[in-house]
């Protein structure tokens, strides 16, 4: 039987348009496979060997699907299932379509993606299934960075904390106003201490440069709540809106596997988290630069102890099944001897 497949590639300034019977796909030029696909169009073209022609035409549509093209300039560091879905090597976790795009847009921009690898391992560290399409959501809609390291960056919307003389108790003011106007004389910096607008048990003392924690059982898991126990953080139209003029926003760092729950009525402007990360005065000065390096190795040893306490907890609950395995072997002999 002879295979009439047929091979169509036209080449334009930003892309690579191929037609395989009849069937329309295209690769931008940015990406390195589309010079492979140029020279395979052309050896296809050369080339009367029907077998040698239908095995240019695999190769090509290898080339064109995303996925592939992920796993061909990732050195294989991520691998598929014979299917559709993609995982990162070594983990069983599929990669999410909203990750899958990032990684195509990174390459295409010749972005370096050690950043969204980190950013995945992160999130497959955070306990709760539940919390990842909450934070695409929550990303794709605010368009939030990611660093290096796989953190992100939001922003927390503060008001400087009160500080009191010992002595007289009177307050010690911190920021200057104009008698007159009563607007500010003096800007936000980093010497202050800041304070979120509501009250709660963690994270009232607020410092750049200082990691801000809570224990994670005390935070509310259930987006459904809308203000509840948890750090909270959210992008730049959240803090703005927030209904405090006078007060500073800061940028912060958040890792994926600190983030508790995206609060579901605030169109994904807004979260909770456990723990983040204070680096810059957003309307302020910034005597120093703080830097994803500067909260690593606080993150560093919180994974490491995090882990300890998951490990302890999933050992309870095997210990807990293999007792209620070998009661119900018991039970089960006891009646069959019966």
């Amino acid at each position: 039987m002879v295979n009439n497949s047929y091979l169509v590639c036209k080449v334009n300034n930003d892309d690579v348009q191929v037609i395989i019977d009849g069937l329309p796909k295209s690769i931008s030029r940015k990406f390195k496979e589309a010079d492979i696909v140029i020279q395979l169009a052309k050896n296809f073209n050369n080339s009367k060997d029907t077998t040698e022609r239908q095995s240019i035409i695999d190769q090509v549509q290898e080339l064109l699907t995303p996925g592939k093209r992920i796993q061909h300039q990732t050195d294989g560091r991520f691998e598929f299932d014979g299917g559709r879905k993609m995982y990162l090597k070594g983990t069983t976790d599929p990669i999410p379509n909203f990750l899958a795009k990032k990684l195509m847009k990174w390459m295409e921009d010749k972005i370096p993606l050690n950043g969204l690898v980190n950013f995945w391992k992160h999130l497959l560290l955070n306990p709760d299934k539940s919390v990842r399409k909450q934070l695409y959501s929550f990303l794709e809609h605010n368009g939030h960075p990611i660093t290096d390291k796989g953190y992100f960056l939001a922003y927390k919307a503060c008001k400087v904390k009160s500080k009191y003389d010992k002595t007289t108790g009177e307050e010690i003011l911190q920021v200057e106003y104009n008698e007159d106007t009563g607007e500010e004389e003096t800007s936000y910096n980093q010497s202050l201490t800041f304070s979120p607008y509501h009250s709660g048990a963690h994270g009232m003392v607020i410092k750049v440069g200082q990691p801000i924690t809570m224990p994670r059982d005390e935070c509310d898991s259930n987006p459904d709540q809308t203000c509840s126990a948890g750090l909270h953080v959210g992008s730049m139209e959240y803090v703005n809106d927030f209904g405090y003029n006078a007060g500073v926003i800061l940028e912060v760092l958040v890792s994926p596997r600190n983030v508790v729950a995206v609060p579901s009525d605030y169109e994904n402007t807004k979260m909770r988290t456990c723990e983040y990360f204070p680096i810059a005065i957003n309307n302020g000065e910034n005597a120093d630069i703080y830097l994803e390096s500067d909260y690593s190795g606080f993150d560093a040893k919180s994974i490491k102890k995090d882990l300890g306490e998951y490990e302890e907890a999933k050992r309870k609950q095997i210990n807990e099944l293999e007792k209620e395995l070998a009661q119900r072997d018991r039970l089960a002999v006891e009646l069959l001897s019966n």
